[in-house]
């Protein structure tokens, strides 16, 4: 029975591959992060949902790899950490998902001569994912399009392993009045900008949709807090808006399905989720990330009219409105995206160990 180590940054897909791997009677450990980020005191989305699932967790600690004195020592820290955990551990493989944290154990892994997978989520390549691909045995990719960053030999094309509610999930009604729902969204920590333009318009946006909007659990922020004082404030149309802290997997499917438009960042996942859905969008790229990647991962969606993008500098209510009335007449083209990933991704990677 194979020893699985799950890490890196993007837990939903990471999540969908585990649960798989122990239906094969794989044994799974991940190594993650407790909390979303420095600071915060709130367990987070991938902490709680990987321990609901029954699945062994390790918080390690690890520096990223920016020019930062803090973070440059904590880089040699977090691989003599990984070292250790994974020398206990004694795993037949790692499956890393990206990120620093996925390039920490990676690093790590090497070190110890095992072998090391990798699942690329986005369009293009961050620089832990390139590290990553260099060291890894196999490479798995979302897109098509991220094959320049990788060695042509190590590639394999299998899209984004999705959540079970994703591929089929009933529409549901949320709201008692006839108007479109528009469903918020920022990320599994939310996204505090994207939240204040919601809370400062929220009037205005409710006399054209109905609301769902997570807003995050951030104790940094506290948005969810606010969120629930603004709907206490809004008399007859509080039971227009739907504030929650965070929509987990069960639930995602229910959501993406039962709206009429998202607005939100546009993440890796998210993209590839309202491409399966055919979720018309308002998409806010996050500005600082590497090679634009949200703005790129956006643009798949742009260019198949389920999409258009607002930049963050420009998010006012009359560009918001403007946008929407847009999406409201576009007819958009059918993507076609794999819907079994994870079952492509499994049966590839062990057959790989067997040999």
């Amino acid at each position: 029975m194979p020893t699985i180590i799950i890490t890196g940054g993007h837990h939903n897909s990471a999540l969908v591959v585990a649960k798989l791997l122990l239906k094969q009677d794989c044994k799974v450990v991940w190594i993650g992060h407790r909390y979303s980020s420095r600071g915060d005191t709130v367990d987070s989305a991938e902490y709680v949902e990987v321990k609901n699932s029954l699945i062994k967790f390790h918080d390690l600690v690890a520096g990223k790899m920016v020019l930062s004195i803090k973070e440059i020592l904590l880089f040699p820290q977090g691989i003599y950490r990984a070292i250790k955990l994974l020398y206990k551990i004694k795993p037949s493989a790692i499956l890393s998902f990206g990120g620093y944290l996925g390039g920490t154990v990676a690093i790590a892994a090497k070190l110890l001569g095992l072998p090391i997978y990798l699942h690329e989520q986005t369009v293009t390549a961050g620089r832990a994912n390139k590290l990553i691909g260099y060291l890894a045995k196999k490479i798995y990719l979302t897109w098509p399009e991220s094959s320049q960053y990788f060695s042509a030999q190590k590639t394999k094309v299998v899209g984004l392993p999705l959540r079970n509610g994703i591929l089929a999930s009933p529409k549901k009604s949320f709201f008692t009045r006839h108007k479109p729902t528009l469903l918020v969204m920022g990320g599994k920590q939310g996204a505090h900008a994207l939240n204040q333009f919601i809370f400062a318009n929220l009037s205005d946006l409710l006399t054209h949709f109905n609301l769902i909007h997570q807003t995050g659990t951030s104790s940094l922020t506290n948005d969810y807090d606010t969120a629930l004082a603004l709907k206490n404030m809004l008399g007859s149309h509080s039971d227009c808006y739907l504030p929650l802290g965070y929509i987990g997997e069960l639930e995602i499917g229910d959501y993406l399905w039962s709206s009429d438009y998202y607005f939100g960042r546009s993440g890796a996942h998210i993209c590839y989720e309202l491409g399966v859905v055919g979720l018309k969008s308002i998409l806010v790229p996050l500005m600082f990330t590497h090679d634009h990647e949200q703005h790129k991962n956006a643009t798949i969606l742009v260019k198949a009219l389920l999409g258009t993008i607002l930049s963050q500098t420009n998010l006012n209510f009359f560009n918001f409105l403007t946008s929407y009335k847009k999406l409201q007449t576009s007819k958009p083209i059918k993507l076609e995206l794999q819907a079994n990933a994870a079952d492509l991704l499994v049966h590839d990677l062990l057959l790989d160990l067997e040999k």
